[in-house]
This record gives structure tokens, sequence and C-alpha cells, in this order.
């Protein structure tokens, strides 16, 4: 940001720039009143139709001048969406489904990334294998907020909600991981081989999940020490962009680190050292970041989206119908092969949870985050109208046309407060 506003002449630079930031934060609580007070909206279905309008009037600055750089959407931005889903999910709960959360999260994202990738490529006629793989990693990773809200409004089964939560929340770090492993085949020009990819897909996923623990264990030792409110949230600030940066600059995963990071300050620091002034600081604190990143993603995609011509989005309609289809075939035959199995296995769950699994794999912010985030290489910005139209095509159908049907979907599977018998 800075380097934008050395380069800009005038004297008012900073005033322009602070304005433009102040304008998307008041955009973000426009559009937070409309879907409370007016339309009802989930909150990301309402910022998504908000991102398209931005895209589709070109009204608002470009995205130049928001300063928002490609590494300060990958260092600002995710660090505390990641941190702060953690640090709701019961480690209890968690090791109970355990199981069925690593096979989706690991072999799901892997089955989704090559058949998403494959089809993107054999299909949408994205030339570049490698590129039609960056796509399936980066939308493979699941976004169940506005789900998981629905699912409490409904009163859905709690076992099936920790389910879609922790697939949800493993599936973030396994596809992260993997978009960052073909990022770095593509930016350094190197082949893909899979046994170089699964060592260090391996290797970065160890190392991250390690400091996570490592740098959460110190901070709840530091915690239990004292109490202090706001010394306490500003350590937990600091865990979470600490044990990402950290790792990503010991070229583990960051993502990983800061998932583990926040599940252990969620469980034990949460319980354990906090009284009950710090518990809700630290969540109220972490909700507002969380709901201040995600306005800024999505109003940051409508502006990226200005940049594509007419004629770009004409050329990309093939694309785009490939993308929402291979979204649908990768979803379905993960979870409909994957429960099958688990099933067989003997975690015996009502078949009809498939079908919410199946639907309810939404697609949010951190797609979006990765979209904004892709660097500027030959390769990639020859197919980057292509990425950005389908990415954000993917995340439209998905949030408004899969979240917006979720609740009959309950209903008519009898799954929830109106199901005649509980299952």
């Amino acid at each position: 940001m800075f380097d934008l506003i050395a380069s800009v002449p005038g004297e008012h630079v900073v005033e322009h720039t602070t304005g433009i930031y102040i304008g998307l934060l008041l955009l973000a609580c426009v559009v937070g009143i409309v879907s409370n007070w007016i339309t009802h909206l989930p909150y990301t279905i309402a910022l998504t139709l908000v991102g398209l309008l931005i895209a589709l009037t070109h009204l608002g600055p470009r995205i130049e001048e928001t300063g928002f750089g490609k590494e300060l959407i990958f260092f600002v931005m995710l660090p505390p969406l990641l941190f702060q889903g953690a640090l709701h999910m019961e480690l209890n709960r968690l090791v109970q489904h355990l199981l069925p959360i690593l096979v989706f999260a690991i072999a799901g994202v892997v089955m989704s990334t090559l058949v998403i990738g494959g089809m993107y490529h054999w299909l949408g006629g994205v030339e570049s294998l490698l590129v039609a793989m960056l796509f399936g990693a980066m939308i493979t990773p699941t976004d169940p907020v506005s789900v998981l809200a629905l699912f409490r409004e409904c009163d859905v089964p709690s076992d099936l909600k920790y389910l879609v939560e922790g697939e949800s929340l493993f599936n973030d770090g396994t596809g992260v991981v993997i978009f960052t492993i073909i990022l770095g085949m593509i930016v350094e020009d190197r082949s893909f081989t899979v046994g170089a990819a699964s060592f260090e897909f391996v290797k970065v996923s160890a190392g991250g999940l390690l400091l996570g623990a490592v740098l959460g264990a110190v901070a709840f030792e530091v915690m239990r020490r004292f109490e202090d409110h706001l010394l306490e949230n500003a350590i937990c600030l600091v865990l979470a962009y600490g044990s990402f940066w950290l790792a990503e600059v010991m070229h583990v995963s960051g993502v990983i680190a800061a998932v583990v990071s926040g599940l252990l300050i969620g469980n034990f620091g949460r319980h354990l050292s906090m009284e009950k002034k710090t518990r809700d600081t630290v969540e109220t604190f972490f909700e507002s970041i969380d709901f201040l990143v995600n306005s800024f993603l999505f109003i940051l995609i409508g502006l990226e989206l200005q940049t594509v011509t007419r004629e770009q989005l004409m050329a990309n309609l093939q694309p785009i119908g490939v993308a929402i289809l291979a979204l649908l075939v990768a979803r379905a035959l993960v979870v409909y092969v994957l429960y099958g199995l688990l099933n067989l296995k003997g975690t015996k769950r009502p078949p009809k949870w498939a079908h919410v699994m199946f639907w309810g794999g939404l697609r949010g912010s951190i797609p979006i985050a990765l979209l904004l985030g892709l660097p500027s290489n030959p390769l990639i910005d020859t197919y980057r109208p292509t990425l950005l139209v389908s990415g954000f095509a993917v995340v439209f159908f998905s949030l408004v046309g899969q979240g917006l049907t979720m609740k009959p979907l309950l209903a008519a599977l009898k799954i929830g407060r109106d199901a005649s018998s509980k299952e």
C-alpha cells in the first residue's frame, strides 16, 4: 500500500486512500443493515449480490486504488478467517468424527481437485493442466457459515452439524496447501510429479501442524498465568497472524498452523485460562474481524471483476458453465462415494445426511481470497480473466443457488425441527 501511495502524485493521497477504506466499511455496514432489516438474506449471500452489482455497474474505485496487494490479501485476510473458524470447534466433538472428517478433508479434497481440474481442462478449454488443477484446488474449500446458521435455526442434529463444520475446517487447510503447491510449480516453472507433490504436501502439512501446536501451547501457558481480557485478546491476535506468518517463513503451511493454534486456544485456552469476560472479548473481537474480512473480500472481488471486459466475459461462458458443472460432479462423487464407504466400514449415519453434505458444500470467502491473491505471472495473467469469472460464478451459484434452497431441502428430507423423527 505504501508503494502505491508513494507512487501517486498529489498531497491528498493518504486522505483519498483512507476515504476509500471508510467507504468500503460503510458499504459493508449498509449491506448488513439491508440483509437484516429488509431482505433477511444471509449476510454472505447479500455480499455476493453486492459484489456482482459492483462488477456490472463499475461503481467504486479501481482495485489498484485500494492498495490491497496480492500478498496483503494472503497474509492479512486469511489468518483471522481460519483462526476464528477453529476457535469455535469443540475438540471432543472433532475427535468423535475424526475419521470421516479426515477422509473428506484429505481424500475428498484430492478427489475434488482432480475432478474439477480435469473437467476444467478437457471440457472448459483451459489448455494448461496446471492452471486447471490450480482452479480445482482454489474452489474446493467449503464455507458452511450460511448452512450452519440454517442448521441452528432448524435444530439440525448436532452430529451432522459437526461433521459439516469439521470437514470445512480441515478441507480449508488441505485445499490451500494443495493450491500453494500447484501455484509454486507454476511460478517456479516446475513440472508436476505425483511423488514430489505428495512429499511437499506431507512436509508442509506436518510442519504447519507441529508449529501451530507448539505456538498454541506456548500462548496457552502464557495466558493461564494472568487475567487481563485486553492483553489476552491481543495475544490471540498475535497468535493468529504470527503462527501463519512464521509457518510461511519456514516454508510450511501457515493455514494449518493457524487452524491448529486456534483449536488449542478455543478448547484449552477458553476453558482453562480465560474468565467469562475474556472469552466474550476474544469471541466478539474475532467475529467482528471475520465480518470485516468477509465484507472486504466480496467487495474487492467485485472491484477486481471490473477489469474483465464484456468481450472477455462472453469468451469465457464455456469455462464458467463447466466450472459450475464440475463443482457439482466433484462434490457428488466425493460425498456419495466416501460417505458410502465410511458407512460400509461401520460408521453408520443416516443416508439422507449425504444429500445435505452434497448440497451444503458451499463455497465462499476462501476461494475469493485465493482468487484475489493470485500473483502476477505470465501463465496466470493469461488465464486471469477466465479464473476470475469462473471462480466468482462458482461462489455465486453456490451461495445463492444452493444457499437459498438449503432450507427447503432440509424440510423435504425431514431433517431438523420439523422432522417427524429425529435422526
